[in-house]
């Protein structure tokens, strides 16, 4: 509980609050920095790489930054992100900024800009963005917001306990993002080994001489809905790094007319023949369950050819193989959408055992790899998440009183 010293007020009785200059950038120094939203990364701003522009001196006054300013995003993705400026260089701010300068003395800088981290903040900003025509979030509305102020003793030492405690916890999840991609290049340093360093019993071929590859069918977006019996693959079902995945709400189904030979069975192989997102050209997808899934355009169904010692199992890790997907991708055109062939797919050289069993060794252990790699991942992910509560739960204990 906040102790009766507490005030609460709003924002617009304690600062001031203004946009930003609108200004094109450049890069030569032709006037003071020009502060941009997207110069803003991670908390930070590196202001040897902030671009400049033009000012008239007497403008200077009007948007010159100064120690202790507070600049907002009021558009965009970003809406709502803030930073706090500190022991900044001759520098403006450009106009899809506010800037947030205070005006009571009775007020710690680094205590409003902790309360721009909060739970309440955020949904504010949500709320008050979500009713606004272009989704953004203006000076108006801004200077609305209510914020709790204890007197200037207890700022400074929440300050100081928020402080120490986010630099451990901003240590604490480098160390565990660290661990995440660690985990994560596991298994990818693994798959590339087995391509690399073959021993006995390996050929490399053209897939042409050991596969084909079957063009999906167009199927007539009238008869697309949310939901149904059959679902319709799209790259968008390919991780970049291989295997299917389900899209949530933005999952189409089929409900019209289905021609013979484009339901898939489970084990199936399919590559991505079109760069429907970055990374995906060249993915695969062993399908998951029969009579489910539509083999659709812009997927090829990888069919082996009779005698080829061939499992789907191990061509799907073959697929995946940094030089394959380089080669897949470099058979690509296209400016907008880059889309390859089966026959510029049948060019590009794989390596794999002629033995059966060995292909199956290999699969059994990715497969024994691949799952412990998602187990650390779980953990370093759920790490990640815990700090992040515990950021939160911080946050809310120091402006409710309970710190």
């Amino acid at each position: 509980m906040r102790s009766a010293a507490w005030e609460i007020k709003r924002l617009g009785e304690v600062s001031a609050i203004n946009y930003g200059y609108t200004e094109s950038a450049s890069t030569d120094p032709v006037g003071p920095r020009f502060l941009r939203i997207t110069d803003i990364q991670n908390d930070r701003v590196d202001w040897d790489t902030v671009p400049y522009c033009r000012l008239e001196a007497t403008d200077l006054p009007k948007y010159q930054l100064a120690n202790g300013d507070i600049v907002f995003a009021r558009t965009g993705a970003t809406t709502g992100k803030s930073f706090l400026v500190a022991d900044p260089p001759k520098a403006v701010f450009a106009s899809y900024l506010i800037r947030l300068r205070l005006i009571d003395k009775k007020l710690l800088p680094e205590f409003v800009s902790l309360f721009f981290q909060t739970a309440g903040y955020w949904k504010s900003i949500k709320d008050g963005a979500s009713g606004s025509a272009q989704g953004g979030f203006n000076a108006t509305k801004l200077g609305e917001l209510s914020i709790p102020i204890p007197p200037l003793p207890e700022q400074r030492r929440i300050v100081g306990i928020l402080d120490e405690a986010f630099e451990g916890i901003a240590t604490a999840k480098a160390n565990a993002e660290k661990n995440l991609q660690n985990a994560l290049a596991l298994f990818e340093s693994h798959l590339q080994s087995v391509f690399t360093q073959r021993g006995e019993g390996w050929e490399e071929k053209p897939l042409a001489d050991l596969c084909d590859i079957k063009h999906g069918f167009a199927f007539k977006s009238e008869f697309f809905t949310d939901g149904g019996d059959y679902v319709l693959l799209t790259p968008g079902n390919f991780y970049e790094s291989g295997g299917y995945r389900d899209r949530g709400e933005k999952q189409k189904y089929y409900s019209g007319e289905i021609p013979d030979g484009f339901v898939l069975s489970k084990g199936d192989l399919l590559v991505a023949m079109t760069e429907q997102a970055a990374g995906l050209l060249g993915s695969t997808v062993l399908i998951p369950e029969s009579d489910k899934f539509l083999h659709n355009q812009r997927l090829g169904l990888v069919i082996k050819k009779p005698g080829v010692p061939w499992t789907n199992e191990f061509f799907f890790h073959a697929f995946n193989t940094r030089a394959v997907r380089k080669a897949i991708h470099d058979s690509a055109s296209g400016v907008k959408v880059r889309h390859t062939s089966p026959t510029k797919i049948g060019e590009v050289a794989v390596s794999f055992p002629t033995s059966i069993p060995k292909q199956r060794a290999i699969v059994s252990t990715l497969t024994d790899l691949e799952a412990e790699t998602d187990r650390l991942a779980s953990i370093y992910q759920q790490k990640l998440a815990a700090l992040d509560e515990l950021k939160k739960s911080l946050l809310h204990q120091a402006f409710t009183g309970q710190l």
